[in-house]
């Protein structure tokens, strides 16, 4: 007996659905789902709180989570990794 095969179809229906809420705003955005931690990566020039109230609109409830730091130096040790 097989495993069942398991779709990501659910996953990349939600991440269309979202990324068309936020075009609707933002004709740039972007949604994209990184399985390596299970988290989505927003790309908007809206605000957090208007990006909430929109994926709410579409039954989706997202929370802020902190960046993490850069490494790397240059840019007046600002760590944006780029050389001088």
């Amino acid at each position: 007996m097989s495993a069942p095969v398991l779709s990501d179809e659910p996953l990349q229906q939600r991440t269309r659905a979202m990324t068309h809420a936020l075009r609707e705003w933002d004709p740039d955005a972007e949604v994209q789902f990184e399985p390596g931690n299970g988290r989505l990566s927003i790309l908007t020039t809206l605000a957090p709180a208007r990006v909430r109230e929109i994926l709410a609109t579409v039954g989706e409830h997202v929370e802020d989570v902190p960046e993490e730091p850069q490494r790397g130096g240059g840019c007046g040790g600002g760590g944006c990794g780029c050389s001088r």
